[in-house]
């Protein structure tokens, strides 16, 4: 007799397995998918040994939809797991085929063996909060950040990692999501400092990237007294944060963006960037057609469209009120014009025009599939930074979304394999 449960479980786990490889761009249902599809990517694994177990049940039972539809489950989540935990070639073309020989031994250990080890408990660690590393010239309000610290026993590296979160220029906080990821970079010795800063229309990009450079100069000067040396800063982000780590990575001392005319030197180390937008111009075209296809869906389908406005209002990517794409675009907003009268500020607020000899190493964190379109752009940068000389590492994940990172890190196989990078590459600097 077929067991109505386990179809139901069978079904389900095939689904969420063939998320994981959906690619969502394009598609104005994916708004709504993309929370999921991050989730299941997280649960890959488990959903790969539920398509076994349920498989087997299905030809114990001789029910070929439980059996079939379980065979799926694991088949398309263990591809996606292969997929995003394959070894890059990257680190072996920028540092050469010996970079794993030059990572020091008690450094080693305390890193991820694998890039994908199963369920990887958070450390038990807990950072100084609200630190304030300056103040914001125009808001008068004061910057604040967390120090995660090595624990007792650990020796330092000396290397810390300025941490700059996403949320679209105009939305998020420290601390979102990436715990985990410190507790494992100070686990090895290093020293992160998780910031907030001044969020649109409170502050423009410039802004932004000054208060980026006021962590800078904040941790150079207060760094030491954690063993911090000043010459070994290295900027990392996410989303937003990508994009602003990379700016300010890329443009040392420029008189533009040095805040509060400081003399101090705000060169870095190196630069990670998770899925981080390298140019505005593309972006500006990706929100066009993203208003384009809200607009179709508010004339056609009514409340499903409705419903698909107000989450990327929610989400920042539209102001509230906006009834079918009456307000500007979003990066037009955000920068103050569209490209095509201001083409020199988008490429010089891209990280992709300020490419060149003088950029620090760079690790790119980008998954193939990100619903946002960051891929394209990010695969330019890398290019661009190659042909210029500068040290560059691009680590595609595929079929992984703009996010993968975030969602249950201690179990996620991109995560995990992301983080392992990451490990590599600061030891490596």
């Amino acid at each position: 007799m077929p067991h109505p449960l386990l179809r139901l479980l069978a079904v389900a786990t095939a689904l969420a397995s063939a998320l994981t490889l959906a690619d969502l761009r394009g598609r104005t249902l994916g708004i709504l998918l993309w929370a999921p599809k991050l989730l299941a990517g997280a649960l890959a694994p488990l959903l790969a040994l539920a398509g076994v177990g349920l498989a087997a049940s299905g030809l114990r039972r001789r029910d070929p939809l439980v059996a079939g539809a379980g065979l799926v489950g694991a088949a398309l989540a263990s591809r996606y797991t292969a997929g995003v935990t394959a070894a890059p070639p990257g680190f072996a073309e920028t540092f050469g085929p010996d970079w794993p020989a030059r990572l020091a031994g008690a450094q080693q250990r305390a890193m991820l063996p694998h890039r994908w080890n199963g369920y990887v408990a958070s450390q038990p660690l807990t950072p100084q909060v609200d630190l304030p590393y300056g103040v914001h010239p125009e808001t008068g309000k004061l910057l604040l950040a967390d120090l995660w610290l090595p624990p007792a026993g650990v020796s330092r590296s000396g290397l810390a990692v300025i941490y700059v979160h996403g949320g679209a220029w105009r939305m998020g906080e420290k601390d979102m999501g990436t715990g985990w990821m410190f507790g494992r970079l100070v686990s090895q010795g290093h020293v992160v400092l998780d910031i907030d800063y001044t969020l649109a229309p409170s502050s423009d990009v410039p802004g932004m990237v000054q208060d980026v450079k006021r962590a800078i100069i904040w941790l150079k000067r207060n760094g030491p007294e954690q063993g911090v040396d000043p010459r070994r800063i290295v900027l990392m982000g996410g989303s937003a944060g990508g994009h602003l780590a990379l700016l300010a990575a890329y443009t040392p001392n420029d008189p533009a963006l040095q805040p509060d005319a400081s003399t101090v030197d705000t060169t870095v180390a190196g630069v990670i960037s998770f899925y981080g937008p390298a140019d505005f111009r593309e972006m500006y075209g990706k929100t066009e057609e993203m208003r384009a296809r809200l607009a179709r869906r508010r004339q056609r389908i009514r409340p499903y469209g409705a419903l698909l406005e107000s989450m990327v209002q929610w989400a920042g990517l539209s102001p509230a009120g906006d009834t079918g794409g009456a307000a500007p675009n979003y990066i037009a907003d955000l920068l103050g014009a569209d490209p095509d009268r201001e083409p020199e500020l988008y490429s010089r607020l891209s990280p992709l025009g300020r490419v060149g000899l003088h950029c620090p190493p760079t690790l790119l964190l980008q998954g193939t599939a990100d619903i946002f379109g960051m891929g394209p752009s990010v695969r330019r940068l890398h290019q661009a930074l190659t042909a210029a000389g500068a040290p560059s590492v691009l680590v595609e994940f595929p079929g992984a979304d703009h996010g993968f990172d975030l969602a249950l890190p201690q179990l996620s196989p991109a995560a995990q394999a992301a983080v392992y990078d990451v490990e590599r590459f600061l030891a490596l600097l």
